[in-house]
């Protein structure tokens, strides 16, 4: 349950950083309408890189080099998914300032669900704190 719990927590994230990012590059091409398949294919690149997150993600476990490693190489793999897609779908050329564009904005979509995991993370466990304080009062004083 709680890998089920983890995979849409981190869809969401992920999928809502796509359609900033998608957002962001639309308005600044002048794009005033896109179609309906715009909007599936932010699904299914949310999908297919939510799985990638999933396997790839570094674990709180992990040491400093290991996750600084696992944070590179599933950036790589999240480039590696990402660059066809977008040729796929158009929103590239297969060219370097087209592979370039979608490291780009890989990155920037990696920094958004990151800092939303912060935020969500960062209440969550305020919120512990504050129901621990409740039960136990304030054992430090």
């Amino acid at each position: 349950m709680k890998g089920i719990s983890n995979f849409v927590k981190w869809f969401l994230y992920i999928t809502t950083g796509i359609l900033i990012i998608c957002g962001v590059n639309y308005q600044l091409a002048g794009v005033e309408m896109v179609s309906v398949d715009v909007f599936w294919k932010i699904l299914f690149s949310g999908f297919a890189t939510t799985l990638v997150s999933v396997l790839l993600l570094p674990k709180e476990e992990d040491g400093k080099i290991k996750m600084y490693l696992k944070f590179g190489l599933h950036y790589a793999a999240l480039c590696i998914v990402m660059i066809p897609l977008g040729c796929w779908f158009g929103w590239i050329d297969m060219e370097p300032s087209g592979i370039i564009c979608m490291m780009l904005d890989v990155g920037g979509v990696y920094l958004a669900a990151l800092f939303a995991y912060y935020i969500v993370d960062r209440k969550q466990a305020d919120e512990i704190n504050r129901m621990l304080k409740e039960k136990y009062g304030d054992a430090e004083q």
